[in-house]
């Protein structure tokens, strides 16, 4: 027996233990040979000196993974720097590992190379360690001590103090998806610090002011150094700021912890980080009147105050995406060139859509710019200046707002005449008065703030903010109490909530789309699940209409396997994936008992229901069929390897793919089998699930499930897309009963495509297609198909793969 060690020496070896456990887990190097493991995300982290930055695995979903820098002693983990911010890492097997060689490389789960830094040789061989700095610089050192990596010269969102704005540096925003956004800091090609909206429609800056000239906005173009830099007092300075200007805090200072990001709605901010009690404020924002941003309302949306930036669509346009603004509006027409339709203007007051200029007439009378704008078709309305006489014919509508500035004009937008749009209201400006008389929107930097943060006040301003903020707090006293009152005497039944999901900043509600219900809500959307669609293994689906008039499909779900809290996680994830192939999820319920998800309505139903149905009404021609095999390939490429979370669908086929207005695929249910009992996405099952004649073989054996049971599922698919019948009528029984059918069926069209012989593809081809079909498409699915049913799974390509060899033959047949 060993003997017991006395109190005190018990204590310090323990004590000894810890510090040396604590030392090993929060180091500040990471050297040759080693590795940082997912696994052990919360303890393996390297940690500056000071404590101030901590570097390892940061979680940004249930499963995904970046490599990031953060800072330490704020409230939340504030990321500063990703290595891989665009492609995040699964949460086993995934290593940071610095080689012998120098090189240090992100690996995902399978091995594969998701980051490396950049490598430039033969600098990599004497490399000592890679290091985290007290000024939140990551750098791989060589045994000189020199610097010959460092991760301020590639910055995601974000510019610490001391890290420089070089010619070729580009901060670029990240999204509540954690994906890059669509501006753009840097240097623009004339060497001035610019602000940018970047999409493929378009491309333009907005910071500077880009209706001034270079000098107008105090900048310099001559220079050649193209060098900005934040210090540490807070200042920005910049190769090419002119005559001295310099953005500065409103609390420049040395010794406070700040960095300058730029943020998701296109606004670049310098926060101050408080140590008291780790909260960040904006001590300087580059634009203070956010309508100016833009694409902040996307594609034809207008952005207006009422009192708060708001987005608004013009008459006759209809938002792209409810609730998610940067996508913008669509138009409720259409204008064919090959049509003499009659047209109509309408006018919008103080309205501005910057850019995309068809052309510029100077000098001409307003029926001329008119009569421009009716001749061309892909004309979308024209903007006309009284006096001067200019016309600007739009091409696109894109950076849309409304102000009554001297350099917003007024558009006349083109519009079909049969459009009715008497009763939709102009967006507005509209800032104190219900109907000002002349509203001045340079006076909004003074006015507005919320909910854009902005820069702290000092002095004379001071006491300004004070009055305003006041009367504030009196009008919110007063209207607490009127609904204090209302709720004990007029409203004691229950109210009915809109809540939204994630949007309590401006930006946010701008650009999030997924939110809760009640379940009384939802009960009067589908006026008490009258109108059902369908209904399978996961519930039954109704119809609904919500108050803003959008039809939805409304799943009430069985069999649920998670608890609330667990049930809301997993829809937070579930909710934020997008793809046009994928059949978008609006929001949930979760009330007591009641499990609901509110879906995407989609217009034609299920692919089941046109391909198999008895008496046709609609036959799907060969294109269509091509189009919607290459489409729901897309959205099980992107659920398998794209998306944030890995997702295995566990149950395709037709009844599980919606068909819109144009046929487009849209696959449904997706990310089911982690709410549901039917254990989808585990790795150990024990019994079969999914649906006869479309399960793969594994799940049968009790194999591990991979998104190889998709592949298998989707190769059934592509069988009765070219045969126009189930698979299952080949057997009637059991599941084996159809595997083995399905898999003698398999050998035989292998057999067949050997022979190169046109009539063995003719016989298996739908007969209710006469014939009309493309030989070498059909060809090319019914290999796909024998090889996605492959038994042994790891014969099987994969979605990306399956994609890949569609495509060429979808821009062929183009």
């Amino acid at each position: 027996m060993v003997p017991a060690l006395p109190t005190h020496i018990a204590t310090v070896s323990l004590l000894s233990f810890f510090t040396l456990v604590s030392s090993a887990a929060n180091r500040d190097i990471l050297r040759p040979g080693t590795s940082l493991a997912v696994e052990a995300y919360q303890s393996e982290i390297l940690q500056s000196p000071d404590g101030s930055f901590s570097c390892g695995f940061y979680g940004v979903y249930g499963n995904a993974f970046t490599f990031s820098i953060w800072y330490s002693k704020a409230a939340n983990k504030t990321v500063v720097w990703s290595a891989n911010r665009d492609r995040p890492v699964h949460s086993r097997r995934s290593a940071l590992t610095l080689h012998k060689d120098g090189n240090m490389v992100l690996t995902d789960y399978d091995d594969a190379v998701v980051w490396q830094a950049d490598d430039d040789g033969n600098s990599r061989r004497n490399v000592q360690h890679v290091q985290l700095l007290d000024t939140g610089n990551l750098v791989m050192k060589n045994t000189s001590g020199r610097i010959i990596w460092q991760s301020f010269d590639s910055p995601t969102d974000t510019l610490l103090p001391a890290q420089r704005i070089m010619a070729a540096t580009n901060l670029v925003p990240t999204t509540q998806s954690h994906a890059p956004g669509n501006y753009i800091f840097r240097f623009n090609d004339i060497s001035v610090l610019s602000l940018i909206y970047d999409v493929p429609e378009v491309s333009d800056i907005y910071w500077p002011n880009p209706d001034n000239s270079v000098y107008e906005n105090n900048r310099s173009r001559y220079n050649s150094t193209r060098l900005a830099i934040l210090d540490n007092n807070g200042i920005l300075a910049s190769s090419d700021f002119a005559d001295g200007v310099l953005l500065k805090a409103s609390d420049a200072a040395p010794g406070i912890r700040r960095r300058l990001t730029l943020d998701p709605d296109g606004n670049l901010r310098l926060y101050s980080l408080n140590d008291s009690d780790g909260m960040w404020s904006v001590s300087m924002v580059a634009i203070s009147q956010p309508c100016t941003i833009h694409g902040i309302c996307g594609q034809n949306g207008i952005c207006h105050y009422s009192p708060e930036p708001t987005c608004s669509c013009p008459p006759g346009y209809v938002m792209t995406n409810p609730g998610n603004w940067t996508q913008g509006c669509t138009a409720s027409f259409n204008i064919p060139c090959h049509d003499q339709e009659p047209m109509k203007f309408v006018k919008l007051p103080h309205t501005d859509f910057w850019g995309s200029d068809q052309k510029r007439l100077l000098g001409v009378s307003f029926e001329t710019c008119r009569n421009s704008c009716i001749s061309d078709c892909t004309c979308k309305g024209f903007q006309y200046q009284q006096g001067a006489g200019s016309c600007y014919p739009k091409a696109l509508l894109f950076n849309g707002k409304s102000c009554a500035t001297p350099s917003v004009r007024t558009i006349y937008l083109k519009l079909p005449a049969r459009l009715n749009v008497s009763d939709t209201p102009i967006p507005q400006s509209n800032v104190l008065d219900p109907a000002p008389p002349r509203l001045d929107c340079n006076q909004m930097s003074r006015g507005i703030r919320y909910p854009f943060p902005d820069l702290h006040k000092t002095g004379d301003e001071e006491l300004n903010w004070l009055y305003f903020y006041s009367f504030i707090v009196a009008i919110f006293v007063f209207e607490a109490s009127f609904i204090t009152f209302a709720w004990f005497f007029v409203l004691r039944r229950e109210m009915r909530p809109s809540e939204m999901w994630a949007a309590e900043e401006g930006y946010r509600v701008m650009t999030s789309h997924f939110r809760r219900y009640s379940y009384r809500e939802l009960v009067e959307a589908t006026r008490k699940f009258r109108v059902e669609l369908g209904r399978g293994s996961s519930g039954t689906v109704y119809k609904g209409v919500l108050e803003d008039e959008r039809p939805v499909a409304v799943k009430k779900l069985e069999n649920v396997s998670r608890g609330k809290e667990e049930f809301q996680a997993e829809l937070s994830v579930i909710g934020r994936i997008y793809h046009m192939n994928l059949a978008r999820i609006w929001g949930f319920c979760s009330e007591g008992s009641h499990r609901l998800l509110v879906c995407e309505y989609v217009e034609n139903g299920s692919l089941a229901n046109i391909l198999f149905k008895d008496q046709k009404t609609v036959v799907l021609d060969w294109k269509q069929r091509f189009n919607i095999a290459l489409g729901v390939a897309k959205g099980l490429a992107y659920l398998h390897h794209e998306c944030l979370e890995w997702v295995i669908h566990c149950d395709v086929k037709p009844e599980n793919i919606l068909l819109d207005t144009n046929f487009e695929p849209k696959i449904t249910d997706f990310g089911l089998a982690k709410l549901l009992n039917r254990g989808g996405a585990t790795q150990n099952m024990s019994q079969v699930r999914g649906t006869i004649g479309y399960i793969a073989p594994e799940w049968v054996s009790s194999l591990p499930i991979t998104a190889k049971v998709d592949v298998y599922s989707y190769g059934v698919v592509l069988l009765e897309l070219l045969s126009g019948t189930r698979v299952s009528e080949l057997a009637v029984g059991s599941g084996a009963e159809v595997h083995s059918m399905l898999q003698k069926l398999v050998r035989v069209l292998a057999d067949k495509l050997g022979g190169h012989k046109e009539s063995s593809i003719n016989e298996f081809v739908d007969p209710e297609l006469g014939g009309r079909f493309s030989y070498v498409q059909a060809r090319t699915m019914l290999k796909l198909a024998v090889s996605c049913l492959q038994e042994d799974r790891n014969k099987r390509p994969t979605m990306e793969s399956v994609v890949q060899t569609l495509l060429p033959f979808d821009e062929a047949s183009s």
